[in-house]
């Protein structure tokens, strides 16, 4: 493991993760949890639920690589999974086994594929909409296929062609809808424009991931899927698929809500996620 404790920053802990500095949360006592939030946000979108999962659970919460505290991904590289995803599985070898993986949109895509890299040393996965939007590929997905590609091929084009405002509206007009994302707070839109490009090297990278369903068959870690009854068709489609695949898995909706549901149904979506966990740990 190359993993090394670094100073703190910004009042978090650190580590470096193959060359980045990541910074993450860390407080609360009990068995480990490590909680992922969604992209163009930070740990602090998760708040909320931290303070709830510290009373009970020692709560790892990073930072994602690109995201409020941790370093910047540079403009002219590519991601790399195998490194997006070592900031959750280098966090484990810190908490120990077992652990428990919490995980919010991009946040919880990799906590799946940590998941399938942990093994037996992941107790329970909690996954609220992963955008694993390559387990589509395989067939039988065209529709909701079809429609992420669109926004991805938006995505990427708009910032091609040097125009991030126009990247950050359809990124956020797929999830929000296109009046909620031009009334949307200034301060809301100046983060997403912030981290757009991060959005965009995102989007790119899943239509480089793989999608062999075996592997993930292979998770046996107890995993609680969270959805909002409003969601778009291909975070609906993805959870379809987790269900058929993983052998220990249970859905929960929230019929009110969107993909956004930690954020606009705390109150609906925290008890869920402590519910799980307390059935896994006994805590």
């Amino acid at each position: 493991m190359d993993t090394a404790i670094a100073s703190r920053r910004d009042g978090l802990e650190s580590l470096d993760v193959r060359g980045f500095t990541a910074a993450y949360h860390h407080g609360g006592a009990g068995p480990p949890v490590i909680a992922a939030h969604c992209s163009s946000a930070s740990h602090k979108a998760l708040r909320p639920l931290i303070q709830q999962l510290e009373q009970r659970y020692e709560v790892f919460a990073p930072d994602l690589i690109g995201y409020g505290a941790s370093d910047r991904w540079p403009a002219d590289r590519p991601l790399e999974p195998e490194t997006e995803v070592a900031l959750i599985t280098e966090l484990a070898a810190l908490a120990g086994a077992p652990v428990h993986l919490v995980g919010h949109s991009y946040g919880a895509m990799l906590s799946l594929e940590a998941a399938r890299q942990l093994g037996t040393k992941v107790g329970s996965l909690t996954l609220i909409e992963p955008v694993s939007f390559h387990l589509l590929r395989p067939g039988g997905h065209e529709i909701p296929l079809a429609q992420i590609t669109r926004v991805a091929g938006g995505v990427l084009q708009a910032m091609r062609a040097g125009q991030p405002k126009q990247a950050a509206a359809i990124y956020m007009g797929f999830w929000m809808g296109r009046w909620r994302w031009w009334l949307a707070p200034k301060r809301l839109k100046r983060g997403v424009l912030e981290t757009i490009d991060k959005v965009a090297k995102e989007f790119a990278l899943i239509e480089r991931m793989e999608a062999d369903l075996a592997d993930y068959a292979a998770i046996r870690a107890p995993t609680r899927l969270i959805m909002g009854g409003r969601t778009r068709a291909p975070a609906r489609a993805v959870i379809d698929i987790l269900l058929e695949t993983l052998p220990n898995v249970e859905r929960r909706t929230i019929p009110q809500a969107g993909h956004m549901s930690p954020l606009s149904h705390p109150d609906r979506v925290n008890p869920l996620v402590l519910e799980h966990l307390a059935v896994c740990t006994g805590a």
